[in-house]
């Protein structure tokens, strides 16, 4: 008779003999067996043991949740057997070398880690190793080991340190755990996964499976109603398979052929419901213990269930026994049900009251047991009638643990039902609306914010109001009245309490949060240099407060061009020395220090610390934070020249934008429009028009502009265009915007202007931009300056002019615009006969190659201002840390799911990033990007 745990188990039973003849004939590898409980893992093992047997030595061992904090178990299990009993003698080869580190291990009596100060893990992780090769030489060992994710963390460690190193050795190592199981250390089992040479997931059992295990279990053949009924309750497992038939045997049950015509019927209906039936005849202490262990679920103690359910140790007892014999029970020493189907139905079982009053008693047990506030919580989480005060600190306390674990959404479920319980239009309530928005915010920004609105009002302490709306995001506020009338309110309100207050934190941040909601008034933002001014030696950068208005403050006077570059390259440079980089910036005014960098032209410093932000973001799935924290890399990767890099990370962006993170959107906008700009893509400047939100933000409306002058220069009409690009100059002068780093309006205005023949204006839009750019003092701002006058102005003064650029531009981090002056001088020099011309094209050339662009050749259209850029097509390269880790695993073939649930985060997530890779490379699906990365050989 078949065993039923290896029905089907065909092709995981050759690879994994596959393996063991390999590692006999001296090719070791791990080997690793994941599945859910039942699906046949151990038998899997048994079989490759039973293999081995006549070739290789077989050494076993076990993880258990009883033993995990046991230093090393997993090895003193496998070894510590054939030690015992024999004499040191014969052990000397095997402790020989390297190994000989960890003899006490299993010579010393009482052996820790602890114990031996002098021997550091990674010494016992080489004995080990090297006690393991010693055992293999005279035989091939295989290394047994079940249940993996009970094992204890320094196991694990020693097995992830083994994986990496069998090629060579005689050795087998194969290990399995379950999926639904609590693990001792994730990290660890998936690099062990990682690491295997081998992966098998075995999979449910076919219909035509479970019928073959039906007439083999019954001896009699099986219709195939009955059958599909057993797959469909079942799932294809076979140890829950093998549950219900010893259910339907107790039950005198027998689905032999001749009773087809009664089993379509009746066949689904027994199976659901047979455990359950068999239940409810039980004594009533049964019946109690199996509601006590649904009620803790995981956390099921022998202790505990037995005090709710009533029962002393006696009746305990009993009613265990009778539960294994229904085959109700998983094995182990802990209380668990042997599927979760059991649990289920003896739930729905209970009434509402009797499941109300059952969660409250398991959480007071739990609490006076001295469990975490989270086992605490869940239980309260259940109960359905009004809390009592301990109850409500409780799941105040557990929303507190969990997002110190960063696990937002337990909090918010915590914080949910406290406010559930909290007197309407109070104090109170309007404290836990400020808890769960706190909580929110990282995944809900929309509620969170609607939950601040909501608190502020019911608060009576101007401090506290102060403090609940600093939840509010500037940029969110900024294009919501109702939230932009709610921040300056409180602003004023915290103001009125005197001087005291107005020089603390909070109001340093509720004047940066306003001074933001006004940056295009032109008449706060005048005093912007005035307030930095006044700081004059104490610039309060020692606080987050200070350096918050400090950003604020040094972009509102960037723009105007009340400062110059050097002084905002000199305050951002000191900003980014106190300001570690963390996620909670996106949430503030703080994010305007990156723009006000790129219009200095001093990004680069921010550029390593903006990596940082967003691989904490990703870490912890901040979608919102890691989607500005891209727009505001694309607006870096802009400035320093890299515009293929630019355009990919802002259309990333804009692919997934979040009404929610306005400011992502607008800096994305603007890094598109400025590329478009750049490179005269129509398809670009469409998109950019086409997506940009629907916003009063002068970066966007003037975006709108720029980009539909270059469209109409595109397309030959040059005085639309010159009305479109003299506008977005009144747009940005009406704001009080001066500085036209933010958008060189005047330089395509100049040079529409010399097309059209109005030379007289473009030297004076000339003049009047090398004015600025001098007072200004950015060297890409005076390059291009410089770069502009040199292309209207003829002759040599021209060509002395684009030689200035040059020179200036050689100070810049925009390597474009250098490759640009480059460009043009030495085509101006070509025009003259110098023999200089082609060293300056060919450097302009490699420069532009360096970047992985281009400059257009020829057309009169195409050199309006300056070559136009070419794009070079999308490399491997540009992807995230995020976008190549799900690559890779899709190259080795894991589905969507099997790679989120590998990596700990949604599907959805995965989905995201799969649709910006497909987009960045573009593929357009899985098939073709597999196709894609193999012809360019990458994914080895």
């Amino acid at each position: 008779m078949t065993d039923s745990m290896l029905l089907e188990r065909g092709k995981e039973l050759a690879r994994a003999e596959q393996a063991l003849r390999q590692a006999v004939a001296g090719d070791g590898s791990m080997m690793v067996v994941i599945g859910s409980p039942g699906a046949g893992k151990s038998a899997l093992l048994r079989s490759v043991a039973d293999a081995a047997a006549p070739h290789a030595r077989v050494l076993r061992a076990s993880g258990t949740l009883v033993e995990q904090d046991f230093t090393f178990g997993i090895a003193q299990q496998l070894f510590e057997p054939l030690v015992a009993g024999a004499p040191e003698a014969l052990w000397a080869a095997c402790f020989g070398g390297g190994a000989g580190m960890v003899r006490e291990m299993f010579f010393g009596g009482s052996w820790s880690i602890g114990s031996n100060q002098s021997l550091g893990q990674e010494a016992i992780l080489q004995g080990l190793n090297s006690l393991l090769v010693n055992l293999s030489k005279d035989q091939a060992l295989l290394i047994m080991v079940d249940d993996l994710q009970w094992a204890d963390p320094l196991s694990l460690r020693w097995l992830a340190y083994l994986a990496k190193r069998l090629g060579g050795a005689r050795v087998l190592v194969a290990g399995a755990w379950s999926e639904e199981c609590a693990v001792s250390d994730h990290m660890l089992l998936r690099e062990i996964a990682a690491s295997a040479a081998r992966t098998l997931y075995p999979m449910p059992l076919s219909t035509g499976g479970v019928r073959q295990l039906i007439g083999e279990e019954f001896g009699e053949p099986c219709d195939p109603d009955f059958a599909r009924a057993c797959h469909q309750v079942s799932g294809g497992n076979p140890a829950l398979l093998a549950a219900m038939f010893r259910g339907l045997r107790a039950a005198g049950f027998h689905p032999v052929a001749s009773q087809a015509g009664e089993l379509p019927a009746a066949s689904q209906p027994l199976l659901r419901d047979r455990r359950m039936f068999c239940l409810s005849i039980q004594p009533p202490i049964v019946r109690d213990l199996a509601q006590a262990m649904v009620v803790f679920g995981d956390l099921a103690e022998p202790e505990l269930v037995s005090e709710l359910a009533g029962l002393d140790s006696i009746d305990y007892k009993s009613a265990m026994q009778t539960l294994e014999r229904l085959g109700l029970l998983a094995s182990g020493d802990s209380p668990r049900f042997v599927h979760q189907s059991v649990r289920h139905g003896i739930e729905s079982a209970m009434s509402v009251n009797t499941r109300t009053l059952m969660h409250r008693r398991a959480a007071a047990l739990l609490h006076n047991a001295g469990h975490p506030a989270e086992h605490v919580a869940d239980q309260l989480l259940l109960v359905t009638s009004g809390y009592e005060p301990w109850e409500i600190d409780t799941l105040r306390a557990a929303a507190g643990t969990a997002l110190e674990r960063g696990r937002a959404r337990e909090a918010v479920r915590y914080l949910r039902h406290a406010l559930l319980h909290s007197p309407p239009d109070s104090e109170v309530r309007g404290r836990r609306l400020v808890d769960l928005a706190a909580a929110e915010r990282g995944f809900d920004l929309a509620s969170s914010v609607t939950h601040i609105a909501q608190a502020v009002p019911m608060l009576t302490s101007a401090t506290e109001r102060a403090a609940a709306a600093l939840w509010i995001p500037p940029a969110l506020a900024a294009v919501n009245p109702s939230l932009d009338a709610l921040v300056q309110d409180t602003e004023r309100r915290l103001h009125d309490l005197g001087s005291a207050y107005a020089r603390g934190d909070l109001a340093l941040r509720l004047e940066a949060r306003t001074r933001y909601l006004h940056l295009q008034d032109p008449a706060h933002l005048g005093v912007a240099a005035d307030r930095l001014r006044g700081f004059g030696a104490d610039v309060p950068v020692s606080t987050g407060a200070g350096r918050e208005l400090l950003a604020v403050l040094a972009y509102a006077a960037a723009v105007a061009g009340e400062v110059t570059a050097g002084e905002i390259a000199a305050l951002g440079t000191r900003i980014l020395e106190r300001e570690a980089p963390r996620a909670g910036h996106a949430y503030t005014a703080l994010s305007l220090l990156v723009p006000a960098l790129v219009l200095a032209d001093a990004a680069a410093p921010v550029a390593q610390w903006l990596d940082a932000v967003r691989d904490q973001a990703q870490c912890q799935a901040l979608d919102g934070v890691t989607a500005l924290v891209n727009a505001e890399r694309s607006a870096v990767l802009r400035a320093s020249g890299q515009p293929a890099q630019a355009k990919s990370a802002a259309l990333s962006v804009i692919d997934n934008a979040d009404p929610a993170w306005p400011e992502a959107t607008t800096l994305s906008v603007w890094t598109l429009a400025m590329v478009a700009l750049e490179t005269r893509d129509v398809e670009l400047g469409e998109r950019v028009i086409q997506t940009s939100p629907e916003t009063g933000d002068l970066r966007v409306l003037v975006a709108h502009r720029m980009v539909r002058g270059m469209l109409d220069t595109v397309r030959g009409d040059l005085p639309a265009a010159l009305d479109r690009f003299l506008d977005s100059g009144k747009q940005l002068s009406r704001c009080g915007w001066t500085n036209t780093a933010l958008y060189p309006w005047r330089v395509w205005a100049a040079a529409v202007s010399h097309r059209l023949g109005r030379t007289q204006l473009a030297a004076e839009l000339a003049d009047e931009e090398h004015v600025f750019a001098r007072a200004w003092g950015a060297p890409a701002a005076r390059g291009r300056a410089l770069r502009l006058r040199g292309m209207i102005t003829p002759g040599g003064e021209g060509v002395d002019l684009l030689r200035r650029a040059v020179d200036t531009l050689r100070c810049s981090e925009d390597r474009i615009e250098l490759s640009r002056a480059l460009t043009l001088l030495g085509r101006r020099l070509a025009e003259t006969g110098s023999d200089s011309a082609d060293e300056f094209i060919s450097e302009g050339r490699r420069i532009a190659q360096e970047l992985g662009v281009s400059w257009a050749e020829g057309d009169e259209d195409s050199e309006l201002n300056g070559p136009a850029l070419r794009l070079g097509a999308p490399e491997r390269g540009d992807l995230t840390k995020a976008e190549e880790t799900v690559v890779a695993f899709v190259l080795r073939g894991w589905t969507n799911q099997q790679i989120a649930d590998s990596l700990g985060v949604t599907r959805r997530a995965v989905e995201k990033s799969l649709t910006s890779t497909y987009r960045k490379l573009g593929v357009n699906g899985r098939a073709a990007l597999i196709e894609e990365l193999s012809a360019r050989n990458i994914g080895e």
